[in-house]
């Protein structure tokens, strides 16, 4: 593994990322000189924050250009990894298995790591492995849930320290641990602050195809993780919304439609579990998966509205993220962890939205 690494590190892909990063950071500092008069310091705009320990608020009228920068691919990073999360954890709530999709976001783990090793970039080959392994966690969580009788959980409590402690071993037996590729800090709280899209500079830039070829790979992968995940659950909108919103449908469905369920359960899970750690972090994975779709079940008596009100409980997070964020800095100079304040955000809108509402519970489709 170490010849991997060192292999990677000499001339290969690695290498260019870490000198692509270098590039992405030199390029902030001339960006930021140019537009905002703030010298050789990190860009900081709303939560476009700079690399951590910079220690200074956004200047008033802060130019366009660096909003749409930073801000920006931010923004639609995170809201595609929440698409994707949201549908993948819409089809487990309803079963009691929320915690399926949260082990999940820990244990895709070892997948991500070999599949850096095998290509030694963060491509399409480090998905794979991402959702490889998740599917055999999922597929060895269902296996031992039939085969003992030690009550709900006991099998994700078994297998979820296992995948990750392996994922933790081999990332240190592989020495990726030291390089800026691939560490426990990126793992849990993401690589959001590194994102830079110096192609828009302004809203016209985004109708331009040569932006988006020029996209962060983040960005890209969340928004196509999301549009999988749009595009299959879909495709089996009517039999998803009859299976998770009626108990009784569920109990009466053909084998063959549960297995075809179960499958693309699997994926869809493998898939966002994938998409949140390589993009926002294990912090904001765990969020994504439980904050909008516990707050949006109390208030939605359709599948469809699930999502839409899970979406919106999202963009709320962000916003409130933002709010935060600058009230920090202003106030107490401490500039906070993207990802720690969005789960944050998340998780308490998650538990007002049962609160603020009138409806009794028990005409929700779960009751």
């Amino acid at each position: 593994m170490g010849d991997i690494v060192q292999r990677a590190c000499a001339g290969g892909s690695l290498g260019r990322w870490v000198g692509v990063r270098r590039r992405r950071m030199a390029q902030r500092r001339g960006a930021a000189a140019a537009h905002g008069g703030i010298g050789s310091r990190e860009p900081r705009c709303g939560l476009g924050a700079g690399e951590s320990g910079s220690w200074f608020a956004p200047k008033r009228g802060s130019s366009p250009m660096m909003v749409l920068s930073q801000d920006l691919p931010i923004v639609l990073t995170l809201f595609g990894a929440a698409i994707a999360a949201i549908i993948a954890g819409s089809l487990l709530l309803p079963r009691g298995q929320i915690m399926v999709s949260e082990a999940s976001s820990h244990a895709v783990l070892p997948g991500m790591v070999l599949g850096f090793l095998l290509s030694g970039e963060h491509g399409w080959l480090m998905l794979i492995g991402a959702v490889a392994v998740i599917s055999l966690f999922l597929g060895l969580t269902s296996w031992l849930r039939r085969r003992h009788r030690l009550g709900a959980s006991v099998e994700i409590a078994t297998l979820f320290p296992l995948f990750f402690g392996a994922g933790v071993i081999l990332l240190s037996l592989s020495g990726l641990d030291d390089t800026a590729a691939i560490d426990l800090d990126h793992i849990l709280f993401g690589s959001l602050e590194l994102i830079l899209w110096l192609d828009v500079l302004s809203p016209s830039d985004l109708l331009r195809p040569g932006a988006w070829t020029a996209a962060p790979d983040q960005l890209l992968l969340a928004l196509g993780g999301a549009g999988l995940a749009l595009l299959l659950a879909l495709a089996a909108y009517p039999l998803l919304n009859r299976s998770l919103m009626d108990g009784q449908a569920f109990a009466l469905m053909s084998p063959v439609a549960s297995f075809g369920l179960r499958g693309l359960e699997i994926v869809l899970v493998a898939t966002a579990s994938a998409v949140c750690l390589r993009t926002a972090g294990v912090v904001v994975a765990v969020a994504l998966f439980g904050g909008p779709i516990i707050g949006a079940w109390s208030l939605a008596r359709r599948l469809w509205q699930v999502w839409l009100i899970a979406g919106v409980i999202t963009l709320l997070g962000l916003g409130l993220s933002y709010v935060l964020s600058a009230a920090m800095l202003s106030q107490f100079r401490i500039e906070a962890r993207l990802s720690g304040l969005f789960a944050l955000c998340l998780v308490a809108l998650a538990i007002a939205a049962p609160l603020v509402t009138s409806r009794r519970t028990a005409k929700r489709p779960l009751a």
